[in-house]
């Protein structure tokens, strides 16, 4: 009952309204057609009404991609209630009488079709299109005009409605008068349109935020010449020598991206397509795409583009808060049109609480994901949304909102500390220690040898220091100052620290050639080095005595004491270097 009631009033509301005049305006200059509707409306019914209903018409709603109706030049709120029908909301009521302007704006993509649909390399290409005469409403029409843009004057043939007539590029149908509601009178025009037919069957946008200070977009497509096919082998002399003779191939298209963006790269498969070019502007950067090979229809080809953004052009924040504002898809191309469309959306780690506000067409959110990059511990999160049957209209902003702690920022530096602690760690422990379960006997010998063999240089070095050289000392004293008690007490002293440091070295010895008898002759080398420093230490003493008691002249004891200090030098070098040998 309650249905029936809500039909009725519907009806109602419906037959209130009347489309007083319509202006209805047709591009088919591109491979979109879009139809701009200037409708006047009045309200003819006695109730109020604040709505404006738009119904596309049934036989292209699986073509529609775009609707806006706007008001006085300012675009009002609608909501889809069903396929094709859309409901907008007037900026004022209309009472009894009351009229009002709108702008219907719709388009459509596929709704060109090549015929024929295949053609040879330098042929024009043709297609149809399948229309209205009238413009479809659940309003009545009192009078209304059609006109078609076609771009072209070849038309070969367009569907007779009087009155209807051609004039150069342009084919009009009208004015009729008093057409009820939802009438339709199909109508087909056949003509000349060699635009580029560039469809992107599915493109997949990745956004990588940053706070680090850099956004990364990266734009994955593939791109499909929908256009008449091409019937013949394709001829690489012929396009060579008359690139113009093949006007549905498309040689080249121009994407726009963000006048910050940097670091731009175009590549595919193989790698790096050197025949881009990028345009530096005020307003934004160029991108001049060109593919290996030019597209005919019915070809298609496979790349990938990306670049940098400051995060500043889309990233906002208010303390833990943050916006990120983006348009959902860019300007791939003129008269863009996408069949699907994934865009991905990765936030750092630790983002969450996420707010979507979409613009006004329909946007899926899929499952969220999540991703590891580098650094990361528990992944990034990752918003996917999707789409399908966009064009140029559709390139609007999507608003994230999210929140985000700032002291996760400092959770990838840290974790580059922890790292390279551990590895300090691991080389200082993995140096310093011995980590083998067996026991080196050999090297422990070689080490308590090497220590030994240090001890022994220690004693051979104080018996040059405090034995020698004071021997030598004690010499050069007596010859200048005859004191034989000095003498006596001087003598015993050395020969005491003489023999202790004698007995030190002996037991240091015998222990080296026990550790390692292989030692034994450079042992014994040393210990005969160090008897003739003995003897030469004891022919010093008695030189002394000699002077002392005045049995040697003064000559004769310079000429000893040369002699015997040029031997001592001799044997003590000797000495170091048998112990360098050990």
């Amino acid at each position: 009952m309650r249905l029936w009631v809500l039909a009725v009033l519907v009806a109602v509301t419906t037959a209130q309204l009347v489309n007083r005049n319509v202006n209805r305006v047709v591009d088919l200059t591109t491979q979109i057609a879009k139809v701009t509707s200037e409708v006047e409306v009045e309200n003819s019914g006695a109730s109020v009404v604040n709505t404006y209903e738009v119904v596309v018409d049934p036989s292209a709603v699986k073509r529609l991609s775009y609707v806006s109706i706007s008001e006085h030049g300012n675009e009002l709120p609608i909501r889809k209630t069903s396929d094709g029908v859309y409901e907008a909301t007037l900026s004022s009521s209309l009472s009894n009488g009351g009229k009002t302007s709108l702008v219907v704006t719709t388009t459509f993509t596929h709704s060109l079709e090549p015929y024929p649909r295949a053609i040879n390399q330098p042929d024009n290409q043709l297609v149809r299109f399948h229309s209205n005469a009238y413009y479809y409403s659940v309003y009545s029409t009192v009078e209304q005009f059609s006109k078609f843009n076609l771009g072209s004057s070849k038309i070969e043939s367009f569907t007779p409605r009087s009155p209807s007539n051609k004039e150069s590029q342009t084919v009009k149908y009208g004015p009729y008068s008093n057409i009820p509601a939802k009438t339709s009178a199909k109508v087909t025009i056949h003509f000349e349109n060699n635009s580029p037919f560039l469809t992107v069957s599915n493109l997949k946008r990745i956004v990588e935020v940053s706070h680090w200070g850099n956004i990364a977009v990266e734009e994955h497509y593939q791109l499909s010449h929908t256009g008449a096919k091409l019937k013949s082998q394709f001829s690489r002399l012929d396009f060579q020598r008359n690139p113009i003779g093949a006007p549905t191939a498309v040689k080249s298209f121009r994407t726009v991206l963000p006048a910050s963006s940097k670091n731009v790269y175009y590549r595919d498969d193989i790698g790096n397509i050197s025949t881009s070019n990028l345009r530096e502007t005020d307003d934004a950067n160029e991108l001049e795409i060109r593919p290996r090979f030019p597209l005919f229809g019915g070809w298609q080809t496979k790349y990938y583009i990306g670049y940098s953004v400051p995060s500043y052009e889309m990233l906002s924040h208010s303390g833990q808060n943050y916006k990120l504002e983006f348009p959902f898809v860019d300007h791939s191309y003129d008269n863009l049109v996408i069949d699907d469309a994934e865009v991905r959306v990765i936030l750092p780690e630790g983002a969450s609480g996420f707010e979507i506000v979409y613009p006004n067409y329909e946007i899926t959110r899929e499952a969220d994901e999540k991703v590891k990059t580098y650094l990361d511990t528990f992944g990034r999160p990752v918003l996917v949304f999707s789409a399908k049957n966009l064009e140029e209209n559709h390139i609007k902003n999507i608003e994230i909102y999210y929140k985000f702690n700032p002291i996760m920022l400092l959770q990838e530096p840290l974790l580059v500390v922890i790292a390279f602690m551990v590895i300090f760690t691991t080389v200082i422990i993995f140096v310093r220690l011995d980590f083998s379960i067996s026991v080196d006997e050999n090297k422990e010998a070689r080490e308590r040898v090497a220590y030994l063999v240090e001890e022994l240089f220690n004693a051979t070095s104080k018996i040059k220091s405090s034995v020698s050289d004071e021997t030598v000392e004690l010499l050069a004293t007596v010859k200048a100052k005859k004191d034989p008690k000095h003498f006596k007490n001087a003598k015993k002293e050395i020969d005491a620290l003489y023999k202790t440091l004698t007995d030190e070295a002996a037991a240091v010895t015998k222990k080296i050639v026990s550790l390692s008898p292989s030692l034994a002759d450079r042992v014994a080398e040393f210990n005969r080095r160090e008897g003739e420093r003995k003897s030469l230490l004891a022919s010093i003493s008695s030189l002394a005595e000699k002077v002392l008691g005045d049995k040697v002249s003064k000559t004769t004891c310079n000429e000893q004491e040369n002699n015997l200090l040029s031997k001592l030098y001799t044997a003590q070098t000797a000495i170091e270097d048998s112990l360098a040998a050990l």
